[in-house]
């Protein structure tokens, strides 16, 4: 199934070209044969910007898209731990087409999806559905039930059926490894300097209207260190004004600027002033 406007997931910040398919693509469809990015993308951080950049390299033209489950297959697994997310579906969709993906495959992460052998992630779904002529990932990237697929195996069934492969080594950021796992801890002690370098960006974070506490980050996201954060409402290029807000412990969010309108939508977090 497609989903051929975005905006269902995007009803406040609608993405003019970024298309997002959940099932399988027709015969004859222009994404058939494209470049796939493959991983979890929270956030897409300098380390999943590299692999878009090398996918629109190996690309020669072709479609560059990138997959990630909802969801997030953590979620699946142990559904009562706390919010860790970078992005929301909303804010995963929004900085993907920023940095340039042409779309995004999003499945349902299920029982179903979760079972399936790496042999047969790599049959039905990348051949199958969606017809890709390259993968592009980290080295460590694992796949398939059990996590038993590994950068080898897509290499090997690749050759057979038609498909390359790149693995494209980790980025690194004041000497460490840039990760999404990173990027949480730093937000959390603090750091939001080197959380915003790792991630390449301001952080685009949703916000969700409660009715009784006002303002507040989704529930799906993580919750920075408290304090006062400059910001901007809307996607990146848009010309909204900075103001400074305050996140307490539990996301909520008041203004410190005059003027401010507590809107739900995308915020732009750009830095840690408080």
């Amino acid at each position: 199934m497609l989903l051929a406007p975005a905006a269902q997931l995007l009803q406040r910040a609608p993405l003019a070209a970024l298309r997002v398919v959940t099932d399988s693509l027709p015969q004859g469809d222009p994404l058939r044969g494209s470049v796939l990015l493959l991983g979890n993308f929270d956030g897409f951080h300098r380390g999943h910007q590299a692999l878009l950049d090398e996918a629109v390299l190996q690309g020669g033209g072709r479609p560059v898209g990138l997959m990630s489950c909802e969801p997030h297959p953590r979620s699946f697994f142990a559904p009562d731990q706390a919010s860790f997310r970078l992005t929301t579906p909303c804010s995963k969709l929004a900085v993907a087409g920023d940095c340039g993906a042409g779309f995004v495959f999003m499945p349902r992460f299920d029982g179903a999806f979760a079972g399936l052998s790496p042999e047969a992630f790599i049959k039905d779904v990348l051949v199958a559905r969606l017809a890709v002529s390259h993968v592009v990932t980290g080295p460590d990237f694992r796949f398939g039930s059990k996590r038993r697929g590994d950068i080898e195996l897509l290499d090997a069934m690749g050759r057979k059926l038609g498909f390359g492969v790149t693995a494209v080594q980790t980025v690194q950021q004041a000497g460490e490894r840039t990760s999404s796992s990173r990027i949480r801890a730093l937000l959390a002690a603090g750091d939001f300097k080197t959380a915003r370098a790792c991630l390449g960006h301001d952080w685009l974070v949703e916000t969700i209207w409660h009715s009784e506490a006002g303002l507040q980050l989704h529930p799906m996201l993580c919750r920075p260190k408290p304090g006062i954060y400059r910001a901007r409402q809307g996607r990146r290029g848009g010309s909204a004004a900075a103001l400074n807000i305050a996140i307490s412990a539990d996301g909520s969010i008041r203004s410190t600027s005059p003027g401010f309108r507590a809107e739900p939508g995308l915020l732009r977090l750009q830095a840690r002033v408080g």
